[in-house]
């Protein structure tokens, strides 16, 4: 491909317009490359007014190329992400994201086709057991025991039967006190 800034645009403009990748030629980030490399040169032996226009072309199309390249990466993606190969791709691009499409199935195989379909190792919950607890000081707050459940707000005097791991808190702070039951 001989670069030309028409070129160029037209490329930016089909991949920020369209849903699909823009067909690019595979020597299109060589080409862009080359004609940096020119506008470059031309750069050290310039001055004033040529030498700042000269800086502006270079980041244009260097702000187009990267926004080129991001466009097709997040298109891309997309359709990885859905299983497939997107295309046209480059060459480069093909392989790419080739091993991408590799990493996620693996992934996929690893940790969601084990839970979908009921192969993950469950720990059977632990068994919480509470405790009778008689409460020294109110609580107006609600609190959310070892076993996720709510419990309070309490008063003081109040009995409450409070997972083990709570009562255990509140005893060691002096908030409530354990009441054992003789049989």
């Amino acid at each position: 491909m001989n670069f030309s800034l028409e070129e160029l645009f037209k490329v930016y403009h089909q991949e920020k317009t369209s849903r699909e990748l823009a067909e690019i030629p595979e020597d299109f980030y060589q080409s862009v490359g080359e004609h940096i490399s020119r506008l470059n040169a031309e750069l050290s032996r310039s001055d004033g007014v040529r030498r700042e226009l000269l800086r502006e072309e270079i980041r244009g199309i260097v702000f187009m190329v990267q926004e080129i390249h991001f466009t097709r990466l997040v298109k891309a993606l997309a359709r990885v992400a859905q299983g497939g190969i997107p295309a046209p791709l480059l060459e480069r691009e093909h392989q790419a994201f080739g091993e991408i499409r590799q990493s996620l199935e693996r992934l996929y195989s690893e940790m969601i086709q084990p839970a979908i379909s009921g192969e993950v190792e469950v720990a059977p919950p632990q068994s919480i057991t509470n405790i009778l607890c008689i409460m020294l000081a109110d609580f107006r707050e609600r609190i959310v025991g070892a076993d996720m459940k709510s419990y309070g707000p309490f008063r003081r005097g109040e009995i409450a039967s409070l997972p083990a791991p709570n009562a255990d808190i509140l005893v060691k702070h002096g908030l409530a006190r354990r009441i054992t039951v003789k049989a």
